[in-house]
C-alpha cells in the first residue's frame, strides 16, 4: 500500500483528501503546516506528497525547497494543490523547485488520482531499474579480495565510483580508467577503443516531463547499454546526458559494431508507457516523437602517436558530426572528416 502525505491548514480539505485517497486504498499521513509537513516526510518517508502552497509557519514553496535540498526526502515525488497561487509565474516556480506537477483547486478527484498513480508507476519504474543497473553493473565487478580487505570497505570503495543516479561507473573513474587502459593498450601493443553516447533532444523530455522522468530515461539508456555491451567493456555516465564506453582489445570497426548494436537497441525501446503520458497532456503526435528516443554515438580508436587525451578529443568530434548530420547516427573519428 502506497504512503501519501498530505500537507493543507485547511482541516476540511485535510479530511476531504483522506477520504479520497483512503478509497483508492492508499495509506494518508497529514500535516498542517509546511514545517510539519517536512518533519513528517523525514519520519514517515511517504511514496508522494500533496502540498498546499498557502500555509502558515512554512508555506509549500519553503516546504519544497527544504524537502529537496535533504537527501532523505530529495527523491519523493511531490503535487502542488493550491487555490490562492493560481498564476503561471507561482506553478512555475513551483515545478522550478522540484515538484512534479501543479494542480488548482478545486480539483478533479479523478485527475488527481490519476496523476498520483502515474507518479507512483514511474517511482516503481525508477527503483526497479536502479536495481537491476546495480546488479548488472556488480556482475561485472572484479574486485580482488584479500584477507586484510573487509567486505564492507570493498563495498565503499565500489560506491564511490559509481553514478549513484544511474549505476554505472562515474567520471571521475572514467577518466582515471581511460589513461590507465591507454597506457597499458601501449605497453602490451592492444588495441582499444572509446564510444560517447549522447541521448538526442533530451532537452525537450526534460521540459515536457520534468527532471524525474527525465532521469528515468538515463537510467533506462544506462541500463541499455549494460544489458547490450559486453562483459569487458566499462561503461560510465558522464556529464548530464552523455555515456562513455571503453572497449579494450577493439580496433575501430569493432567498436563501430558494438556501437551500431546499442543504438539499434536503444531505438527499439519503447521508454513511456500510457501511464507515463497520464502525466502530461500532450498531442499524439508528441507522444510519438517520444516514444522511441535515439542517441548519436562518436567512436576513436587508439593511436599510438597520441595522448588519451587527444584520444577522447578524437571522440567528441565523431560525436559532434553524428549530431550535425541528423542525429541517431554512428560515426568513426576516422570518417569524419
Amino acid at each position: 500500500m502506497a504512503k501519501i502525505l498530505v500537507v493543507d491548514d485547511n482541516i476540511d480539505m485535510l479530511d476531504t483528501l483522506e477520504q479520497l485517497l483512503t478509497f483508492y486504498d492508499f495509506e494518508v499521513v497529514r500535516a498542517e503546516n509546511g514545517e510539519e509537513g517536512v518533519e513528517a516526510a523525514k519520519k514517515d518517508q511517504p511514496d508522494l506528497i500533496i502540498l498546499d502552497a498557502l500555509m502558515p509557519v512554512m508555506n509549500g514553496f519553503e516546504a519544497c525547497e527544504r524537502l529537496k535540498s535533504t537527501t532523505e526526502t530529495r527523491e519523493i515525488a511531490i503535487i502542488f494543490l493550491s487555490a490562492n497561487y493560481t498564476k503561471l509565474e507561482y506553478r512555475q516556480r513551483g515545478l522550478e523547485l522540484g515538484a512534479d506537477d501543479y494542480i488548482l483547486k478545486p480539483f478533479n478527484a479523478k485527475e488527481l488520482i490519476s496523476k498520483v498513480n502515474s507518479l507512483l508507476h514511474r517511482k516503481r519504474l525508477i527503483e526497479k531499474l536502479r536495481l537491476e543497473n546495480k546488479d548488472l553493473l556488480q556482475r561485472r565487478l572484479q574486485i580482488e579480495a584479500s584477507e586484510e580487505t573487509s567486505s564492507e570497505s570493498r563495498d565503499s570503495a565500489v560506491d564511490s565510483r559509481i553514478d549513484p543516479l544511474t549505476g554505472v561507473f562515474n567520471e571521475a573513474l572514467f577518466h582515471q580508467r581511460l589513461k590507465e587502459e591507454h597506457y597499458r593498450s601501449l605497453e602490451m601493443k592492444k588495441d582499444i577503443s572509446i564510444a560517447l553516447i549522447d541521448a538526442d533532444l533530451f532537452r525537450e523530455v526534460n521540459e515536457i516531463y520534468g527532471e524525474k522522468t527525465a532521469d528515468y530515461v538515463l537510467m533506462k539508456i544506462a541500463n541499455i547499454i549494460l544489458q547490450n555491451s559486453r562483459p569487458s567493456d566499462f561503461v560510465f555516465r558522464l556529464e548530464k546526458d552523455k555515456f562513455a564506453i571503453i572497449l579494450p582489445a577493439t580496433v575501430e570497426a569493432g567498436a563501430f559494431d558494438e556501437a551500431e548494436r546499442i543504438r539499434t537497441a536503444i531505438l527499439q525501446t519503447k521508454f513511456f508507457d500510457q501511464d507515463f503520458f497520464e502525466l502530461k497532456k500532450i498531442s499524439h503526435k508528441l507522444k510519438q516523437s517520444l516514444q522511441n528516443l535515439t542517441v548519436s554515438i562518436g567512436i576513436a580508436a587508439l593511436d599510438r602517436e597520441i595522448a588519451h587525451s587527444d584520444m577522447l578529443s578524437h571522440a567528441q568530434e565523431a560525436l559532434s558530426k553524428a549530431k550535425l548530420k541528423g542525429r541517431n547516427k554512428t560515426l568513426r573519428y576516422s570518417e569524419s572528416g
